[in-house]
């Protein structure tokens, strides 16, 4: 995580700051990255969360003063004004919904997930959260981001779903803990174009 500086270290902020697993995936990847430069970083930041995050922009925050660590400003949706929070869509009873247990393992999908995952229920319910999403989606940390989620009781990000044909689905998701009563968490997804 140094820059070519050894007194400078390289420090990412993520926008939207309410995306936790976009700033985990941030931080896990700034950990693996080793250019001479911030430039060069933000380049490679790009071009590794791209599919993801088809919109991300990272820059290097401009350092008059020239002292501390050099930050990097990752925004998700290609501008903090570009973040959009709006929840109402989760209201909808024709929303793909998918229920979890405190282990992160589906217990419960309506038909419109099935559609979405590409899947029978029977092929989902039983598997862990992360089963169905392509591996460069996914999270180092784990831990950090149910800790996230178990203090907030929400989580609001963006994934990529890997249908059993093989095809991915981009998608909007909105997990909210003990929505369907103590124990079932519940995850609202809607397709993104």
């Amino acid at each position: 995580m140094q820059e070519h500086d050894s007194q400078r270290r390289l420090v990412a902020r993520t926008f939207p700051t309410s995306d936790v697993i976009f700033a985990e995936r941030v931080r896990g990847l700034l950990q693996r990255k080793s250019a001479p430069d911030a430039q060069r970083v933000c380049v490679a930041l790009e071009a590794s969360l791209r599919n993801s995050y088809p919109q991300v922009r990272a820059m290097v925050r401009s350092d008059v003063a020239g002292f501390g660590d050099t930050v990097i400003y990752v925004f998700r949706d290609g501008s903090i004004a570009a973040a959009q929070t709006e929840e109402h869509w989760i209201d909808d009873p024709t929303t793909a919904r998918v229920v979890t247990d405190p282990s992160g393992t589906y217990i419960e999908v309506n038909e419109r997930a099935e559609r979405l995952f590409g899947r029978a229920s029977s092929e989902i319910v039983g598997s862990k959260l992360g089963s169905f999403t392509r591996p460069d989606d996914r999270v180092e940390d784990a831990d950090a981001v149910w800790r996230a989620f178990n203090e907030a009781g929400r989580l609001h990000s963006l994934s990529v779903i890997r249908c059993a044909d093989g095809t991915d689905t981009p998608v909007e998701y909105v997990m909210v803990k003990d929505a369907d009563g103590p124990g079932r968490n519940v995850t609202f997804l809607r397709e993104r174009h």
